[in-house]
């Protein structure tokens, strides 16, 4: 019965890359006090568990799936990649660099120390240094190598083994050193927070979790008599500015008529003002305008909550205090409210200070009208979709495969991006098109989970079966080693990125750790730290670098390949 199912298996290897993601995404969802392995290690893990059963795993699905792992990261971080390479992004560059090229540095004198060989070295560096898509670059750039096919197969198969050795600890042991960082820096992150919303123009409670909302913080829509004698004959803007918070008359009923209001409109007596606004300033209608009517009656103004790509060069580089004064964006702005503002998928805090960069991607609500007018000069309303441009995927990463054979020859040493690292980079560019021309390379998040992480994870499972036994045999002999070599490299180039950031480049406390974070592509990491500063001010230094630490980090598979 074993016997036949070996062979059923042998006969199907497809079977096992199922069970593989299968059961590596259950075991990744478990978690303590917190702490779990995440998908992509749990995979890996289960892989090589399973991969004792000597089968044959295509080596095209291991390719192409890595191919639409490293397309999507490029798309994805490509807008913040190049709109960072800017003054004001120079220092997260800098730190990005930093943590990275101390990374290889470590790496490279830890791997003669020790006598590791290449794979071992390169999956030393993904595993600690938490980024997995240096497996894909290495195994490509090992593959070049002018050395058996037996040799190459050690070489990658000690890959996967020195990344699942350091990958666990390269990731909790990390989250543990950022969260005791500030304690050792002498550093009270709640209060170095506060005083950067302070500086910043401050921040609600509710910017610190977007899950939560205010009642009184809705938008909603009322309707008033103009009785008050205070406003007649006063333009709808200044009665506006007689609330203590932000409404807009947007729609007034004349004898009889309904027409939409406009700043300059004048205000007659009886007439009826239907007012948008948070809860507190629709309260103070009566007081102001007169009494309130039935507002059932103008149910049929439709409102829309619509989340919009920033594209126009005018909202960028600028806080929202300087914002509010432009006269362009309080004109297409009226009767339109800010409800939320993301960065790479992460809450931003909503300050007067607050600036947006392009491609962040703020949340407007208000009356239908008001809120497409909005989205006309602000950029790209980014419409609920589930279809994915599968040509721009396909052009994507033909052109990076053919990028990735080029090879450039620096000191006698021939260096390439090899088909990961070409993917990777096609991928920046057209993430970075599609910002400037959003009228194709669309890609829904559903779209860029399955490609993504399933790529990913698809990958790391073939990597896992394919090097099982060869895993086995390394743990017993050198795991210990490699684990100590996974620990000073997950810390060192932390603590060179702490030193670099607090006495060269002067940084906010604050936005270093976040940036570090970033450059050590660890979300997690980041997410204790807002749950300890109770601030989400963290965010503002984590994805330029994010997006930077995502290109440097990935091609290092390469080049210490070449190297060692």
């Amino acid at each position: 019965m074993m016997q036949e199912a070996i062979k059923l298996i042998q006969e199907n290897p497809e079977i096992l890359v199922f069970l593989s993601l299968g059961i590596g995404y259950l075991i990744g969802k478990i978690k303590v006090k917190g702490f779990g392995l995440g998908s992509t290690a749990s995979v890996l893990l289960v892989a090589m568990v399973l991969g004792q059963i000597t089968i044959e795993v295509p080596s095209l699905l291991k390719n192409i799936s890595f191919a639409l792992f490293a397309f999507c990261i490029g798309y994805q971080v490509g807008p913040q990649f190049f709109g960072s390479l800017r003054k004001e992004g120079l220092n997260y560059l800098w730190i990005a660099l930093v943590v990275a090229l101390v990374g290889l540095v470590t790496v490279i004198i830890l791997g003669k120390a020790l006598h590791f060989d290449k794979g071992t070295t390169a999956g030393l560096f993904a595993g600690a240094m938490t980024q997995s898509a240096v497996i894909g670059t290495a195994q490509g750039a090992v593959d070049s190598l002018s050395i058996s096919g037996a040799d190459k197969a050690v070489l990658n198969g000690n890959i996967a083994v020195a990344y699942a050795i350091t990958y666990i600890f390269g990731t909790i042991g990390v989250i543990i050193f950022f969260k005791l960082l500030p304690g050792s820096l002498r550093l009270n992150l709640k209060k170095e927070a506060r005083k950067l919303e302070e500086k910043m123009g401050g921040a609600s409670d509710l910017s610190k979790n977007p899950a939560l909302f205010s009642w009184s913080q809705q938008v909603g829509l009322r309707a008033y008599t103009a009785t008050s004698k205070a406003i007649i004959g006063k333009s709808a803007a200044e009665v506006e500015r007689l609330f203590s918070v932000r409404i807009t008359i947007d729609r007034i009923e004349r004898n009889g008529k309904m027409f939409d209001a406009t700043a300059d409109t004048q205000i007659e007596a009886a007439d009826i003002l239907v007012i948008t606004g948070n809860f507190k300033g629709l309260l103070e209608g009566a007081n102001i305008i007169g009494y309130e009517v039935d507002s059932s009656e103008f149910a049929e103004m439709v409102g829309e909550s619509l989340d919009i790509c920033i594209l126009n060069p005018i909202m960028t580089g600028k806080p929202l205090s300087e914002l509010a004064k432009i006269p362009e964006i309080l004109d297409a702005g009226r009767g339109v409210f800010l409800r939320g503002a993301t960065r790479q998928g992460r809450a931003l805090p909503i300050t007067l200070g607050t600036v947006l960069n392009k491609c962040d991607v703020v949340k407007l609500v208000g009356t239908k009208a008001d809120v497409e007018r909005a989205a006309q000069l602000l950029g790209y309303p980014m419409r609920p979709t589930s279809a994915t441009d599968l040509i721009m995927v396909g052009v994507g990463c033909v052109l990076g495969t053919l990028l990735g054979t080029l090879a450039v020859t620096i000191g006698g040493v021939p260096l390439t991006l090899g088909v990961g690292g070409g993917v990777l980079v096609a991928g920046l560019i057209f993430g970075w098109l599609r910002s400037v021309h959003p009228t194709f390379g669309q890609i829904p998040e559903g779209g860029q989970w399955i490609l993504n992480d399933l790529g990913l994870n698809l990958f790391i499972a073939c990597i896992g079966l394919s090097s099982a036994k060869q895993a086995l045999q390394a743990m017993q002999t050198n795991g210990l080693t490699i684990f100590g070599a996974g620990v000073v490299l997950a810390f060192v180039p932390i603590i060179a990125g702490v030193l670099f950031g607090k006495y060269l480049l002067r940084m906010n406390p604050v936005l270093l750790l976040g940036a570090l974070t970033g450059a050590r592509v660890i979300p997690p990491a980041l997410n204790t730290l807002q749950e300890d500063a109770e601030s989400s001010m963290l965010t503002l230094g984590f994805a330029a670098p994010f997006a930077f630490a995502n290109v440097f980090l990935t091609i290092m598979g390469s080049v210490i390949i070449n190297l060692m």
